[in-house]
């Protein structure tokens, strides 16, 4: 044993060995040398509180399990998050606000978001439903100015869109994201404004006439996968596909989530909370990154033995966690920023059906 503070985590990671599995063909690693040092992408839960009710997503079904609370991240909490992200600025491919809840329910978001751009950080990136959107915050938000905003609409039309975003207004909605379109260009402020649709059956004759429309308004149209939320989701359909081989899950050399509370973990849809490797109280994400589990993580992959991590061995999301198409590669088209390299070298990537 190394003696590092982080050589035993959350024993419930792992479970006995396996026989290794088959591994895609691909250059997995590091994208770039610095990787090694941080992780380019940090995504922020700032609280677990949303509210909608979503029929893709597991926060209805969290809110319901025992022991569920809805709190907000501590704005201390974020300053420090922000000192040690500050410190690897140059480096990074995006900070994204996301994950467990709605950011913009958050009495504080809007603050956190002009600390993150005092400190130079970027590309920012909020994901939101839009809901909580006002006149006062999209100005302030541009203004900052955060660097991408992508709503989250998933249907072309009302009737769909309420059928998938319970609880959601699409008139409200989506009059509000076309406010803020118009806001930023009265403000000439450099925000880039995405919008995007899952693809679900539920919304699968939309996708088309979506991407057209919302085409002519913003910057850039995504529609993503479907995912289950390792199981948590109910879903009748997943458009995964049984042929293909699996490769290593790009979250170990790419990004952490860190929940409202300052948990650290390794996957950004593990709502349970069950790979929590430390918390922020204790140790820097760069300690963490650099740490002997997570070192182990990286070769369990790497080997084909992901099947000894508990939550990876349930795992059909990987599909969509792909090397070459993920989040980061939106951002940086969306920015204008160069490609990022290639990593599969298979046809697997562009043939799973990621959004």
């Amino acid at each position: 044993m190394s003696g590092h503070p982080l050589d035993d985590p959350n024993p419930a990671i792992f479970v006995d060995p396996v026989v290794p599995e088959p591994v895609a063909e691909g250059d997995f690693g590091f994208v770039e040398p610095e990787h090694k040092e941080f992780p380019p992408i940090i995504v922020i839960a700032v609280t677990n509180l949303c509210d909608m009710a979503c029929i893709h997503c597991a926060h209805p079904v969290i809110k319901k399990s025992p022991g569920y609370k809805g709190t907000f991240m501590d704005p201390a909490l974020h300053t420090k998050l922000v000192e040690e992200m500050a410190r690897f600025k140059d480096q990074l491919w995006v900070v994204r606000y996301a994950a467990d809840g709605e950011s913009m329910l958050h009495p504080k978001f809007v603050d956190m978001v002009e600390e993150t751009k005092r400190a130079g950080i970027g590309p920012v990136d909020l994901t939101t439903n839009a809901m909580a959107l006002n006149e006062e915050k999209m100005r302030r938000l541009l203004l900052a100015p955060i660097d991408v905003i992508d709503v989250s609409l998933d249907a072309h039309t009302k009737e769909t869109y309420e059928k998938i975003r319970i609880r959601g207004k699409f008139d409200k909605v989506t009059a509000n994201l076309k406010r803020l379109i118009e806001l930023r260009d009265e403000l000439g402020s450099p925000t880039r404004i995405m919008t995007s649709i899952i693809s679900q059956k539920e919304a699968l004759d939309e996708v088309e006439a979506f991407k057209a429309y919302w085409g002519q308004y913003v910057d850039e149209v995504l529609v993503r996968g479907l995912n289950t939320d390792l199981g948590i989701v109910n879903v009748s359909e997943t458009y995964f596909k049984d042929d293909l081989v699996r490769w290593p899950c790009p979250q170990f050399w790419k990004r952490v989530t860190i929940n409202h509370d300052g948990a650290i973990r390794f996957c950004v849809e593990d709502w349970f909370n069950r790979g929590v490797v430390a918390t922020l109280e204790n140790h820097t994400i760069q300690e963490v990154w650099q740490s002997p589990v997570y070192e182990k993580f990286r070769k369990l992959h790497l080997t084909g033995q992901w099947n000894e991590m508990e939550m990876c061995s349930r795992c059909n999301d990987w599909q969509h966690m792909e090397w070459d198409h993920g989040f980061e590669k939106a951002i940086a088209k969306v920015m204008g920023k160069k490609p990022i390299r290639k990593v599969m070298g298979s046809r697997q990537a562009a043939e799973s059906g990621s959004g």
